[in-house]
């Protein structure tokens, strides 16, 4: 499957916490994870080069529906709720669309 909606959040982790932020962000990946769901088709976590506690998550859906769905779910909340301790301020989002299930990074939907 294509991806045809896609963002990219950037979270600010407390000081000396972005291992553990990452930690958890790829725990969404594994078991009962996004991996799981047939609509996520990518699922990439990175870092700042220049500041380790700049973590990044970049994600790609078959549908911007598909994705309100998965991040209204009871296992998404709570992945939520555990990553509230971690970071300060709100996460950013950047919309991004992606093409044959690549995102084209700056290209606004």
């Amino acid at each position: 499957m294509k991806a045809t909606y896609g963002f990219r959040a950037t979270m600010t982790a407390l000081p000396g916490k972005g291992d553990e932020l990452v930690a958890l962000l790829l725990t969404a990946v594994s078991g009962a994870g996004l991996v799981t769901n047939k609509d996520c088709v990518l699922y990439r976590v990175g870092r700042s080069a220049s500041n380790p506690d700049t973590v990044y998550v970049t994600e790609g859906w078959t549908t911007k529906e598909a994705h309100a769905a998965n991040f209204a779910s009871p296992r998404s909340q709570a992945l939520v709720a555990e990553l509230a301790p971690l970071v300060t301020g709100e996460a950013q989002y950047q919309d991004e669309v992606p093409v044959g299930g690549k995102l084209n990074a700056g290209v606004v939907s």
